[in-house]
């Protein structure tokens, strides 16, 4: 797994500013546009790619649509079970992932690997055991400074069984969420809306209260 947080400023998925709950009628064009683009079948999100460490023009061209569009894309390639992390590190890094978030339990790298562990920390923490882990959201909390903006999984070994994964636009979210009551947005984009609690080991605070 590569997380990153993108010059959002000059990446092509740059997005429009619609979170302004002042402009009504900026925020309905915005919103029929981006209805119109939303997937309605799985096949829309996947690209075919032959390397994905040299993307060629049309490959590139369409992954950066559907991100655009969908905010998610789905590749598939030959070399989709080959255990070698210069897929996901080259593949972010032509798609303007290259500021990687080094959270603690990542690579030396910068690449989080994730697989049933049994040793150290990480058995503690869902992602790296068989267990099912809830609706979340990766980086929510990394102070400000330090937002995920992009998000990119390689699969080498599909599970068993199980392992299924259910994605959500977050902007489709974002629509349903302002059509119902505009004030959730107001609400949940306060800058104290929601604390992390500490995380503590032997007595010890590793990372304090996160407040976002």
């Amino acid at each position: 797994m590569l997380e990153s947080a993108p010059d959002t400023s000059s990446t092509p998925c740059a997005r429009p500013a619609f979170a302004d709950l002042t402009d009504q009628d900026g925020y309905l064009r915005w919103r029929d546009w981006k209805l119109r683009q939303a997937a309605t079948r799985l096949e829309e999100l996947v690209v075919e790619v032959q390397d994905p460490r040299h993307l060629s023009s049309s490959e590139y061209g369409a992954l950066m649509d559907r991100c655009r569009r969908m905010n998610m894309a789905l590749y598939a390639s030959p070399l989709g079970a080959e255990a070698d992390k210069a897929i996901p590190r080259l593949l972010g890094a032509q798609l303007g992932l290259t500021r990687l978030d080094h959270n603690w339990l990542a690579d030396d790298d910068g690449i989080t690997s994730l697989a049933v562990q049994s040793d150290g920390a990480r058995p503690h923490y869902i992602p790296y055991t068989d267990r099912a882990i809830h609706w979340h959201t990766d980086g929510y909390y990394n102070a400000p400074q330090r937002q995920i903006h992009g998000l990119l999984l390689h699969c080498v070994q599909p599970a068993a069984s199980g392992g299924e994964n259910a994605l959500l636009d977050p902007e489709l979210a974002y629509i349903h969420l302002r059509d119902a009551d505009a004030g959730y947005i107001e609400a949940l984009m306060r800058g104290d809306a929601m604390t992390i609690p500490a995380r503590n080991e032997e007595n010890e605070t590793v990372r304090p209260d996160s407040v976002g």
